[in-house]
C-alpha cells in the first residue's frame, strides 16, 4: 500500500533530522487509539497529543494536552497526515528545499502538495495533480479554499464555496469510506494554509457549509 510506504518514509525522514529548527516542536498531532469509550463500538478514535521530542531510534515524546502528562511512544503511532504536516513544517522552517523561504503563496502551496501527490499517486495518474490541480491553483492565485482528496489513482479537488462541489465531495467521500481497501488522504486549504483532516471532521464541516446555502423553510 502506498500510504503505508509514505508513512514509513515520513517517519524515517523525521528520525533523520539532526537539528530541529526553533518553532517546530511542540506540534499538534493525532494518534489512533482504542479507549474505554471506543471499545463498546469496536472502533478506535483519534486522540490529540503534542509532539514534544523526536529521537533517531523512532521513538518520541508525546504530551497529553489535557493532563500535561508526557509518555515515550513510537513515532509511527502518529497518523500519517499529521506526520506529513510536521515534516512539511520542518522543511519550511529549515529551508531544507535548498532555497530561501518561499513567499509566493502559489509556489508554496504547490510545494506542499507535490511530495504528497508524488508519494501516493501512481505515475499514470500524476497529471491529476501536475496538470489539473496545478492549473486550478494558478488560476485562483491560491486564494480559493478547497478540499483535496489524494489516492493511488489520482486526486479530487472540491472548492468549499460552491454547493455542487460540496455535494459532489460528500458523494465521493461516501464511496471511499465504503471501500475498505481504498487508501486516501484528505486535506483542506483555507486560502492560507494546507492542513490534514479526518473524514468525519471533513464531513461535519462540509455539511455545516452546505447549510449556508440551504434556504430556510417558512
Amino acid at each position: 500500500m502506498k500510504l503505508d510506504k509514505l508513512h514509513r518514509e515520513t517517519v524515517s525522514s523525521l528520525c533523520s533530522i539532526k537539528e530541529f529548527p526553533e518553532g517546530l516542536l511542540p506540534h499538534a498531532v493525532y494518534v489512533e487509539e482504542e479507549t474505554e469509550q471506543s471499545l463498546p463500538f469496536g472502533n478506535p478514535v483519534y486522540n490529540p497529543y503534542n509532539l514534544i521530542r523526536i529521537f533517531p531510534d523512532g521513538t518520541c515524546i508525546l504530551e497529553n494536552p489535557e493532563t500535561g502528562t508526557e509518555s515515550k511512544r513510537q513515532l509511527n503511532e502518529i497518523n500519517t497526515n499529521w506526520l506529513i504536516t510536521v515534516w512539511s513544517y520542518y522543511r519550511d522552517l529549515s529551508g531544507a528545499r535548498g532555497q530561501t523561504p518561499v513567499k509566493n503563496s502559489i509556489t508554496k502551496l504547490l510545494q506542499q502538495m507535490n511530495p504528497i501527490a508524488s508519494a501516493l499517486i501512481t505515475s499514470l495518474f500524476i497529471t491529476d495533480f501536475t496538470v489539473h490541480d496545478t492549473k486550478f491553483i494558478r488560476q485562483t492565485k491560491a486564494k480559493t479554499p478547497f478540499i483535496w482528496l489524494v489516492y493511488e489513482s489520482g486526486t479530487h479537488l472540491y472548492t468549499t464555496n460552491e454547493v455542487g462541489q460540496l455535494q459532489d465531495f460528500l458523494k465521493i467521500l461516501d464511496y471511499y469510506e465504503s471501500y475498505s481497501e481504498a487508501d486516501f488522504c484528505l486535506f483542506r486549504y483555507d486560502g492560507n494554509k494546507l492542513f490534514p483532516v479526518f473524514p468525519n471532521v471533513t464531513r461535519m464541516l462540509t455539511e455545516s457549509e452546505l447549510t449556508k446555502y440551504t434556504p430556510l423553510k417558512n
